[in-house]
């Protein structure tokens, strides 16, 4: 019998749980374009939102979970300002063509007002964008912790709602665009936190749309006290 003793095996690599590791993109895959150093700008931007619009799933296991904040901050801008332009661009032109339609009215004084509105929306909009990113963003990370589906930081939820922000460009559809971006952002929003979180998309989707259905019913409720009161004015006149 021969005394050469069998060379050892090599140590085997840890067994990862599925999904993306909590610090950055998933393993054996390149980060997003945007987020690429060295990238040129516009093509960066073009191939990162095609691949979120595109192939969801892949594009959310690519992002880092955390890091610097200034370019998703910056990606949401960008997209949500097409979206505010093209959708108060669209305003304008809907008002002149219904201003054509009522004889006898200002059209330029009629018009120079909501005009205006549009013009200074489509100013101070990466602005608005930057708020309502945060504000949204800390009302589903509340949400998700309820539900018990957080398990990383505030942070990666800031970034899975800054890039399922590319949706806004939908919004360059004339009448339909922002129903269809508001809805395609949900979904997104949807994937890119279960993905994110390692969690399950139920329990995605109720961090996302819990907060739409309380907003619904909080407007409904306004609407139906603010009919009521109108309704008793409305018989005490009598």
């Amino acid at each position: 019998m021969s005394d050469t003793v069998p060379p050892a095996l090599p140590p085997q690599p840890p067994v990862m749980p599925p999904g993306p590791p909590p610090g950055g993109a998933a393993s054996g895959t390149t980060t997003l374009p945007w987020e690429t150093p060295g990238y040129p700008a516009l093509e960066a931007l073009f191939e990162t939102a095609k691949l979120f619009l595109t192939k969801p799933s892949e594009a959310f296991a690519r992002m880092p979970a955390t890091g610097d904040l200034g370019r998703p901050l910056l990606y949401a801008i960008v997209f949500g300002w097409v979206g505010v332009i093209a959708s108060q661009l669209y305003g304008i032109v809907l008002r002149g063509a219904m201003w054509n339609f009522l004889p006898g009215m200002d059209r330029a004084g009629g018009l120079a007002v909501p005009t205006g509105v549009s013009i200074g929306l489509m100013v101070v909009a990466p602005i608005l964008v930057v708020i309502g990113l945060f504000v949204g963003a800390a009302i589903v990370h509340l949400f998700l912790l309820l539900v018990g589906g957080a398990t990383a930081g505030f942070g990666a939820t800031l970034r899975t709602m800054a890039y399922a922000s590319t949706t806004q460009v939908v919004q360059v559809i004339p009448f339909c665009g922002g129903f269809v971006a508001a809805i395609w952002a949900l979904v997104l929003e949807i994937v890119g936190l279960a993905i994110v979180h390692r969690t399950t998309q139920g329990k995605a989707a109720l961090a996302v749309l819990l907060p739409v259905a309380l907003c619904c019913v909080c407007i409904a409720v306004a609407f139906a006290l603010a009919g009521a009161a109108i309704w008793a004015a409305f018989k005490g006149l009598q």
